[in-house]
Formats: C-alpha cells, sequence, structure tokens
C-alpha cells in the first residue's frame, strides 16, 4: 500500500514522539503513567517506541526503497503493527485517567489509536483475496 506510506510515517512519528513526551512533558499522559506505574509504565512506552521504529522502517523499506529490498517480516505483519501500536496510543489514557483529564489529550490519542485502526483495516483489505506466505 504505497498510497498511504506518508499517513503511516506520521502515524510513527507521532507514536516516537509520544514515547519522548514521556520523559519531556511532564504534564502528559504518557508521562504521568510513567510515575505512577513504574515498571510497567516503562514497559509500554519502550514498547510504542520500538513499535514505531518498526512501522517506520516499513515504511522506508517496503515503500520507497526499489522492489529487491523487502522487510518481509514487517510487510506480512503490517496489519497487527498498527493494531498493536493502536493499543499502546489508548494505554496512557486508561493509566492517567485515575490522576487528571485533559480533553485535548483524550482527543489526540484516542483519535490516533482509531486512525492506527484505520490504517490496520485499509491493509487488511488491500491484502485480501492474496495467498498467505507465511
Amino acid at each position: 500500500m504505497k498510497n498511504d506510506a506518508l499517513a503511516r510515517l506520521i502515524y510513527a512519528y507521532l507514536a516516537i514522539y509520544i514515547a519522548v513526551s514521556a520523559f519531556a512533558a511532564p504534564c502528559s499522559a504518557t508521562s504521568v503513567m510513567l510515575t505512577r506505574d513504574g515498571f510497567w509504565g516503562y514497559v509500554v512506552t519502550a514498547g510504542t517506541a520500538a513499535l514505531a521504529l518498526v512501522v517506520a522502517v516499513d515504511v522506508a523499506i517496503n515503500d520507497w526503497l526499489p522492489d529487491r529490498y523487502v522487510f518481509h517480516w514487517a510487510q506480512n505483519r503490517r496489519h497487527w503493527l498498527y493494531v498493536t501500536t493502536a493499543t499502546c496510543y489508548v494505554t496512557p489514557m486508561f493509566a492517567a485517567s485515575a490522576y487528571f483529564i485533559n480533553a485535548a489529550q483524550v482527543v489526540f490519542y484516542v483519535g490516533m489509536a482509531l486512525f492506527g485502526l484505520l490504517l490496520g483495516y485499509r491493509e487488511t483489505q488491500a491484502k485480501r483475496g492474496t495467498t498467505c506466505a507465511d
């Protein structure tokens, strides 16, 4: 799905931004999750950053490089990458909801999670009718 390459790259960038903002913006939901939940907050934040890096590498290799370069693992599991990243987007909201409520952050986190689900759905629709290689 080369048509969605820029949207997928922006999605990955914003996921990395969320992970970085956990350390740079003390009032963000991810930062509250880190301070209140400890180890598991760090696991979710690191997982979000790792998934975002895999999505960015997937876009760079599978969409922008010539066809002889293929990141097969990410290409075959791309739809699961978006669903898992969408889950990582909403996790800080659940973790921080007991401590504060900020409507702008709720709209951002939930909107990006829904956008990730939309990207995963578009990916599965693009692969409809093809045979599974692995």
